[in-house]
């Protein structure tokens, strides 16, 4: 239970501390980290279907979300607006999750211990950019908590 409590106050900790950019920082680090190339061993055949979807998932949050109402800091933009139609309606980051499940694929494809590490920490990060975008559409916009409510984070139905 002790070791549960340390990871929380870790995250915790993390979460207030790191700078927004050195969070995106970590996010291409790791997505670059991932996609060198490696000796590895082809878990799958069917590992490109994963990098499919979410390019299709990418697609479809593009008609639904203007490119100018992104950011890639989990900063709001002045003149954004929250979208709750398309993908949205099921998770409040779809872009996390398509890019999730995008690495996800390479990563089988490429399997290493290595890249499964850079995996995780890419996670982590998306992870707190999602804690302080979430906290800063509470601040900007009153309609989010019921958006909350109705939605999950990263993964439909789950979490």
């Amino acid at each position: 239970m002790q070791e549960i409590y340390e990871i929380i106050a870790i995250f915790w900790l993390s979460y207030h501390m790191i700078n927004s950019k050195i969070l995106v920082g970590i996010q291409f680090l790791m997505i670059f980290a991932i996609l060198l190339p490696k000796s590895s061993i082809e878990l799958i055949a069917w590992w490109w279907i994963l990098p499919l979807i979410a390019s299709v998932t990418a697609l479809w949050i593009f008609t639904h979300n203007k490119v100018g109402n992104f950011n890639i800091t989990p900063e709001i933009r002045k003149d954004a607006k929250l979208i709750v139609t398309g993908p949205y309606r099921f998770v409040r980051h779809p872009m996390y999750s398509s890019l999730i499940l995008f690495m996800v694929g390479v990563v089988l494809h490429w399997f290493s211990f290595l890249n499964v590490i850079f995996l995780i920490i890419m996670i982590f990060a998306l992870s707190l950019k999602a804690f302080r975008e979430e906290k800063l559409w509470h601040v900007n916009d009153a309609s989010y908590e019921d958006y909350k409510m109705r939605t999950t984070m990263i993964i439909p139905y789950i979490l």
